[in-house]
Order: structure tokens, then C-alpha cells, then sequence
């Protein structure tokens, strides 16, 4: 049976309560630290009524998202401002009741004029250096026994696109049993990736966000890689495969929870229903 969560990404219109509020049929939700951290310096919510709320709809925080450009960011930056975010992340998951945060990789700068004195980073330099912080990110929430996933982004000048990319980020780390993976089915899917892939890293998968997209099934991942994040749709109404996918993690036996994240505002619609609509075998 599938353990399935919402993404607060897919009601973005919906203030932090209400979104809790409509998520009750599901068995947990997503949270955005920058929603979360928001609401509270508003003074219009706090940690002790977000808590109380998902307890009264029996929701579990799966994660609080995201940490974002720890990867390649400045040492001063890095320090100053990753870490105290970071801190900030594990208290509210400490509160909240959350074991997983969120990180994703660093953007690589996009040149202003092409130039043949343009100096491109190599693959490997930025694969250390991700890995590298994730080590010591990880290092920090393992003391406080929370679990660190690493979302690789099909997007332009991301400076780890692929499932290939990540995986050399992470497998230097998997003796730390706080670091894993969280696998986004829209960015697998322009990705290209076989997902057999997924058998080998299938312990180290923390959590499976589900998105789709519609797309020339001929395209190669090359072509898609620009397709953007607010291209999303609903599981099962793009060209993604989504029984095979099902059928592949019904073999390898993963069973933490499913994510839905959208990128529109779809929440109008009854996305639990809907989904075990489509998916009713699963």
C-alpha cells in the first residue's frame, strides 16, 4: 500500500494551516521551511499550533524543504548563512516531529557575454566539493538523529542534473545512515535515467516525490533538461511511466512514503482521490 504525503509546493495559495488542514486525507505532508519560518516571524502561527494541527489530522511531517545552495556557495556564505539555516531546519523538525530535511544542490552561474576566458568548473571539482558538505552537513544532524536527503534537479546550470551526478555525491557517504537520496520522478523522468538504476541505491532512497510532465516521447534528455519546474503535472496525466515505476518499486521492496508535488495550484481538486483513481492496483 502506498504511504502517500503532499508537498505544500502543490497548494501554494493555501496559508500554512489550511494547507495542513487539507492534506488530512493524506498520511503526511511536506513542509517549506521558508513558509514555516515566515508564518512564525509573523507571529500569525507557531511551532506549538503547526504541531497540534497535524496531530489532530493524525499527519506525520515527512520532510522540511529545502536547504538550497550549500553545494558550491562561498566558504562565508556557507558558514554564515547554510549553518544557520540549517540549525534553524533541524529545530523545527526537532518540534515538529520531522527525521528528514531536504538539500539541493547549488546553481552554477550563468556567464553575462560568452567567452573564450569563461572558466568552466570541472564535473568532478563540483562532485567533491558537493560531497564534501554534505558530509559535514550530515555530520551536524546526525546529532540530533536527522536524516539528511539529497535531491539531485534536472534544471539549467544545475550543478548535479543527473541520477548519475548524485550518486557519485553519495556514495562515497553511505556509511553515514543519515544520508540518502530523494528521488523527484520529474526530474528522472527528463533525466532520461533507466530506473533500474534505483535498485542498487533502493536503501538509500528516503522519500519519492511523484510529479509529471507531458513531453515528445522521442525527446532525448538534452532536449528536456530546459523544460522548467512550473511544467509539472499531476502523476499519470503526463508521459511518464508510471506503472512501470510503481511495478519496479513494488520489486525492490521500498516502502517509505510517496510525496505528490505539484507546481500549480491544483488544490481545487481532490489530489488524494484523483491519485488512487489512477492508481487503484497500486
Amino acid at each position: 500500500m502506498i504511504q502517500l504525503a503532499l508537498n505544500q509546493n502543490s497548494c501554494k495559495d493555501l496559508k500554512l494551516l489550511d494547507f495542513i488542514n487539507y492534506s488530512k486525507r493524506f498520511m503526511g505532508v511536506e513542509l517549506d521551511y521558508k513558509k514555516i519560518k515566515k508564518s512564525i516571524s509573523s507571529g500569525k502561527v507557531n511551532l506549538n499550533e503547526i504541531q497540534e494541527t497535524l496531530e489532530i489530522y493524525s499527519l506525520k511531517l515527512v520532510s522540511i524543504f529545502q536547504l538550497e545552495d550549500f553545494s558550491l556557495s562561498s566558504d562565508k556564505h556557507y558558514k554564515s548563512v547554510i549553518l544557520n539555516r540549517l540549525n534553524h531546519m533541524l529545530k523545527y523538525s526537532y518540534k515538529l516531529e520531522s527525521d528528514l530535511i531536504i538539500i539541493q544542490p547549488s546553481f552554477l552561474p550563468i556567464p553575462s557575454e560568452p567567452s573564450s576566458d569563461s572558466i568552466e568548473i570541472p564535473k568532478q571539482r563540483i562532485i567533491n566539493r558537493t560531497s564534501k558538505r554534505l558530509n559535514s552537513l550530515s555530520k551536524i544532524a546526525y546529532e540530533e538523529d536527522i536524516n539528511i536527503g539529497f535531491e539531485f534537479l534536472n534544471l539549467p546550470n544545475s550543478s548535479i542534473a543527473t541520477l548519475d551526478d548524485a550518486k557519485e555525491v553519495v556514495k562515497p557517504l553511505e556509511s553515514q545512515e543519515n544520508v540518502g537520496y530523494i528521488i523527484d520522478t520529474f526530474s528522472l523522468a527528463k533525466n532520461g535515467a533507466d530506473i533500474n538504476e534505483l535498485r542498487e541505491i533502493k536503501d538509500f532512497i528516503f522519500l519519492i516525490q511523484l510529479g509529471d510532465l507531458i513531453y515528445d516521447p522521442n525527446s532525448k534528455p538534452e532536449d528536456l533538461i530546459s523544460i522548467e519546474d512550473s511544467n509539472r503535472v499531476f502523476p499519470g496525466r503526463g508521459n511518464y511511466d508510471f506503472m512501470s515505476f510503481f511495478e519496479l518499486m513494488q520489486k525492490i521492496r521500498y516502502d517509505k512514503p510517496y510525496s505528490i508535488e505539484l507546481s500549480k495550484n491544483q488544490c481545487s481538486e481532490n489530489l488524494h482521490t484523483n491519485f488512487f483513481k489512477i492508481f487503484k492496483n497500486e
